[in-house]
């Protein structure tokens, strides 16, 4: 038995764990809606733009960290799927990134950091 030390613990590591390999996951359409992110350079911001089914703009999310935005998604209803919910995580921390290094973000491709 093994251990996995962090800053403020130790975890036992069993031999017999098991060990899962992660398979990409089919795309599947939230039923609430889905987003446009992009990065705002002009105000330094990141936005969402919540789009219903209808393919119509709802609401605008503006703000500066991926984590005071993600807690607005859920805390308006706006999320439905967790699979939703961490893919928006995802996109959110790239356009972060993004802006903050002075990187290009496109919503769901890879951030290209040189």
């Amino acid at each position: 038995m093994g251990q996995i030390k962090g800053k403020w613990w130790n975890i036992d590591l069993p031999d017999n764990v098991e060990i899962i390999e992660a398979k990409k996951h089919a795309w599947v359409q939230d039923k609430v809606g889905y987003f446009l992110v992009r990065v705002n350079r002009e105000i330094q911001k990141i936005e969402v733009a919540f789009c219903g089914n209808d393919h119509k703009i709802r609401k605008i999310i503006i703000g500066n960290h991926p984590e005071e935005i993600y807690y607005t998604l859920i805390r308006e209803g706006l999320i439905s799927l967790l699979e939703h919910a961490a893919n928006m995580g995802s996109e959110l921390q790239k356009a972060y990134l993004a802006l903050n290094y002075g990187l290009e973000y496109i919503q769901d491709d890879d951030l290209i950091v040189r």
